[in-house]
């Protein structure tokens, strides 16, 4: 826990940690504190080989996601990816709104991704560099993003995010274009 702490108050940025339960020279719950106290709303996901309610709800009431051993790809690249959102737009509140809609739309990682970078303003031209993808890639997988999600752009949907105005804040009959 004391290479760990040292780390953490060396380093002024970081995208998310992970962190065991039990530590050598600790308890991961006190660093998950410590955590929390030094850099807010950081991501922090905490594997363990035990499951003890009290520790998971103890985990949850410390904004941390909890994993049980042996994590697996499943278990961890959700995290990740909520990781890197949040990192990319700078704010904690935008990452957490961009998985929500991921999730509740059934967003592909690539259309996260593409939503992700949207909100930073990235044109499709840029898009498609930081892909690392054709632009004529770019644009369909924009198609079905906007089709999954009823916007009529990209930009308007990125503008919805921002302002928090997802489909998950408008009432069920709402029509579909009350997101364009």
């Amino acid at each position: 826990m004391g290479a760990a702490r040292e780390h953490l108050q060396t380093q002024e940025e970081w995208t998310g940690v992970v962190l065991d339960l039990i530590l050598p020279d600790g308890y991961g719950l006190d660093l998950l504190a410590e955590i929390r106290q030094m850099h807010g709303a950081l991501p922090v996901l905490v594997l363990t080989g035990e499951l003890n309610r009290d520790v998971v709800n103890k985990v949850q009431t410390m904004r941390g996601e909890y994993v049980c051993k042996p994590a697996s790809a499943d278990n961890l690249n959700p995290f990740i990816q909520r990781a890197l959102a949040q990192a990319r737009v700078d704010d904690a509140a935008i990452g957490q709104r961009i998985e929500h809609l991921a999730r509740q739309l059934k967003l592909t990682r690539r259309e996260t991704e593409l939503l992700t970078l949207s909100v930073d303003g990235l044109s499709r031209k840029e898009l498609a560099e930081s892909l690392g993808v054709a632009e004529n890639t770019v644009k369909a997988q924009i198609r079905s993003l906007l089709k999954k999600s009823g916007a009529r752009s990209l930009a308007t949907l990125a503008q919805k995010v921002i302002k928090g105005a997802t489909r998950d804040n408008l009432p069920p009959d709402a029509p579909a274009d009350v997101i364009d």
